[in-house]
């Protein structure tokens, strides 16, 4: 934990984190207390299993600082890379909600922390909670919409689309013009974006055609205009979201 939160209580950490989430963001200090009064936050290594598919949730996880990918395994060892979380996101809600087995692991890609929730804490205050209830169901409506995109993606776009897509979005997202820094190694995104190393190499020497420049984690376009129709945007598929919210009935 950072020198920041030196003498800060537990709970008042654990509220700051919460308070920082889309998911927690709105609700009341009073549940944001109840729940931070017992949950706690967990330190995870690199490379080091936060759970493994088939097991059943306890907690809602958090993820606070780092980096966690959620991996789709076989029984032969193959591994395939669905998705790449950054700070700060609440991950898997489905199977915590319903208490169904993990339908995928979850790995820390680098030093994380992490906030677990009990989900019978959770549950509980669903129970007598609307605000709280609704604003988990736009989360969820969230991550919904965002998995119907990622499948667009692959179906509908070339693996040099998908990362210049990719890359265009790490860059606006890092408020730069044109420059940006990888956040992980070239491997670990080609698995993510659903690629070989291989034709993740001959991505990056075709988008050198269109403005992109890659040299080692960095990243420098040239021409985002040419490299915006080349990726063939789209303004339903590729329009950006706030985190979606339900709105409580009016009573008026």
């Amino acid at each position: 934990m950072s020198d920041e939160n030196a003498g800060v209580s537990p709970v008042a950490t654990s509220m700051a984190a919460l308070a920082r989430t889309p998911l927690f963001a709105a609700v009341s200090d009073e549940t944001l207390r109840a729940l931070a009064a017992r949950s706690t936050l967990q330190r995870f290594d690199r490379d080091e299993m936060l759970f493994r598919a088939g097991e059943q949730p306890e907690y809602l996880h958090v993820l606070i600082e780092g980096s966690v990918q959620l991996i789709a395994g076989t029984t032969s060892g193959r591994e395939a890379v669905v998705e790449l979380l950054r700070p700060i996101d609440a991950f898997l809600m489905a199977a915590a909600l319903v208490s169904q087995p993990y339908l995928l692991s979850a790995r820390a890609v680098e030093p994380s922390q992490v906030l677990l929730i009990p989900l019978r804490l959770l549950l509980g205050e669903l129970k007598t909670n609307p605000e709280l209830t609704l604003t988990l169901l736009g989360s969820m409506a969230t991550q919904y919409r965002h998995l119907v995109r990622e499948i667009k993606n692959l179906r509908l776009r070339t693996a040099a689309q998908r990362l210049a897509l990719y890359l265009l979005s790490l860059v606006e997202s890092e408020g730069s013009n044109q420059g940006a820094h990888l956040p992980h190694d070239k491997k670990l995104l080609a698995d993510r974006l659903g690629m070989t190393p291989e034709s993740f190499s001959r991505a990056i020497a075709e988008l050198r055609q269109h403005g992109v420049d890659v040299r080692g984690e960095e990243v420098r376009i040239t021409n985002t205009e040419e490299l915006r129709q080349f990726c063939r945007l789209d303004q339903v598929l590729d329009a950006l979201e706030h985190d979606l919210q339900v709105m409580l009935p009016s009573t008026e």
